[in-house]
């Protein structure tokens, strides 16, 4: 348990406003170790395997080999950066996080490129699963299958890391038999002709290539979820680093080692299996990597919920889209997270162009990230590492350039994105003066605030009880006040709001709407001392367990789960959570009622 309740005090305070907003602190679980992040990055970096081969023999045919050992050591280098900008933000250090507290505009470009960047994996990563399944329509296939997962993110599905773990193992135990059947042929008759044309024709196959850099910043945004940030991260890094790098460069040389290759783009790596293992070995590749790559897609979902709600949270963005369903997830982020997407396969469902849309995104938010950090005088960082963060940004800086230059429509396309986002920033800002100019006039002389009741404690209390619900559930309120006064206990109510976004910030303003007075009101008929608490959280079962060890309770109180299957099986269900997490000596009691 990592982030401790408020300390129990001698007098309690009940909560003041009835309506307007209230600031909450929130619960920010550790509960990714680095196999378990390790599987979520593989979800994301890792499938940069399924494309980028057959992209670059696209592009350069036979010497391709050359270009993909360009974008390796590119890849490296960005990791390392990475490794790094994890330690430094062990509480996420994903562009907007990193960078916000040095330039909030700057911040919410990278934010806005990240979210870029976002649209087009999915766009990309659930075209090509349909590519590797052989589906002849690809992209009404696509285009339904992005609908389904914005439908089951509508009931905030956790990045748990168990499913993903599954598919990339069995995709790592799939390369593996391709690399093993393949390297003799590979490494003896692989066919690696030198770079042709100029420096800048090879220099824009380099640019085009740039794909695999994406999911490296999906570690630095889980940091805030990790046991151990700085080890877990770099044991995740290093891990998913070594993978992509050896199946890259041994599948590289076996698709060299093909004689009169042509096609592939789409599904490069099930050609070079069929050629080596066989035909039914390609409906192997396909399928895991299909799946992987369809899970790719709903990590960039939520990666793009999650950050149009910090934003939001932020007043960066409208407050419309804080507005959560009952499963605590922001409608209008999931709406524009299922659209955007689809709109981008009616018009793009070429994968070389939408390889173009993706590159602009990912290298303009690593850019900032890694270069304001580099510049950041305030950061522990050592001379060499700053000045190996600095150079590395420099390049960055050209290859976004270059992109820009050479793709116009991915120029174009970056250029939409900031400048909707950029306006919505506008009308969100313009909005808040105007809140913050007629504040006082909202204030009606006749009737002035009400002040926070307070009550003095009677006694330190020797039993302490705690029951969680989740809104004024009247009757699992009374039951718990009935077994709090026969044994004279203290009663904490611990009332969770369930925000599926991932990781939280560490406060958050939500608005009041009336339940704090509700339950104050039964709890002051009821005469107990009591003391309320509301905890937004993303993971319910976790922050029950938390604050019930916090405050070393002995009997903790819940109602009975009312969830049909659906919901069971794409949440999990929360006494399961409690059964894992809560201390033995807690008894738990489960309201029927």
């Amino acid at each position: 348990m990592t982030s401790p309740a408020p300390p129990l005090s001698s007098d309690i305070t009940h909560p003041g406003p009835v309506h307007g907003t209230v600031e909450y602190a929130t619960s920010r679980p550790r509960v990714l170790g680095w196999l378990r992040s390790a599987a979520i990055l593989d979800g994301d970096w890792g499938t940069s395997i399924a494309y980028v081969l057959g992209i670059g023999f696209a592009l350069a045919g036979y010497s391709s080999m050359w270009h993909l050992a360009g974008m390796l050591a590119l890849t490296s280098i960005v990791a390392l950066n990475y490794i790094t900008i994890c330690r430094l933000y062990p509480n996420g250090g994903g562009v907007y996080s990193s960078v916000y507290h040095r330039s909030r505009r700057l911040a919410v470009v990278g934010a806005l490129l990240l979210g870029a960047d976002y649209v087009i994996t999915m766009s990309l990563s659930v075209l090509e699963a349909f590519h590797y399944f052989g589906i002849d329509h690809a992209v009404g296939a696509a285009i339904a299958t992005i609908m389904v997962i914005g439908v089951l993110n509508w009931f905030g599905p956790k990045h748990s890391g168990g499913g993903a773990g599954v598919i990339s193992a069995v995709t790592l135990v799939s390369l593996l038999v391709i690399i093993l059947v393949s390297a003799p042929t590979a490494l003896r008759e692989a066919n690696v002709e030198p770079p042709h044309d100029t420096f800048l024709a090879n220099w824009g196959i380099f640019v085009g290539l740039i794909l695999s850099i994406s999911g490296i910043e999906a570690i630095s945004n889980m940091t805030g979820l990790m046991k151990d940030p700085a080890r877990d991260s770099r044991r995740a890094i290093i891990a998913v680093l070594g993978k992509v790098i050896v199946a890259t460069i041994f599948l590289g040389l076996a698709m060299h080692a093909i004689p009169g290759l042509s096609g592939g783009t789409e599904d490069m790596v099930r050609v070079i299996g069929e050629h080596y293992v066989g035909v039914w070995f390609g409906w192997v590749i396909a399928i895991s990597l299909g799946l992987l790559l369809i899970s790719a897609g709903n990590t960039a979902m939520n990666g793009l919920i999650s950050v149009q709600f910090l934003m939001a949270i932020d007043g960066e963005l409208p407050t419309s889209l804080r507005r959560l369903n009952r499963h605590g997830v922001p409608v209008i982020p999931l709406v524009i997270a299922t659209t955007a997407p689809v709109v981008v396969l009616l018009f793009v469902n070429d994968i070389l162009t939408l390889a173009s849309l993706y590159a602009i995104g990912v290298v303009g938010a690593v850019m900032i990230n890694i270069g304001s950090t580099a510049t950041d005088r305030s950061l522990s960082i050592g001379r060499v590492t700053r000045a190996f963060m600095v150079v590395v940004a420099v390049i960055l800086f050209f290859i976004e350039v270059s992109i820009a230059i050479e793709k116009s429509y991915a120029a174009l396309f970056a250029g939409i994105v900031l400048a909707v986002g950029l306006t919505a920033r506008m009308i969100s800002q313009r909005a808040r003066a105007r809140e913050r100019a007629a504040a006082p006039a909202a204030v009606e002389p006749s009737r002035p605030p009400i002040p926070p009741q307070r009550r003095v404690r009677r006694a330190m209390p020797t039993t302490k009880y705690l029951v969680a619900t989740k809104g004024a559930n009247e009757k699992l309120l009374k039951f718990a006040i009935e077994e709090a006064k026969a044994r004279k206990a203290f009663l904490f109510i611990l009332n969770v709001k369930e925000i599926a976004v991932g990781a939280l910030p560490e406060r958050i303003v939500l608005e009041s709407n009336g339940v704090e007075a509700r339950i104050q009101e039964i709890c002051e008929q009821s005469d107990i001392d009591y003391q309320y608490l509301q905890v937004p959280s993303y993971e319910v079962g976790y922050t029950i367990a938390e604050q019930a060890a916090t405050f070393g309770v002995e009997r903790l109180i819940i109602g009975a789960e009312r969830r049909n299957r659906l919901e069971n099986v794409l949440k999990g269900s929360v006494m399961r959570s409690l059964g894992g997490l809560l201390p033995d000596d807690i008894q738990l009691v489960i309201f029927g009622g």
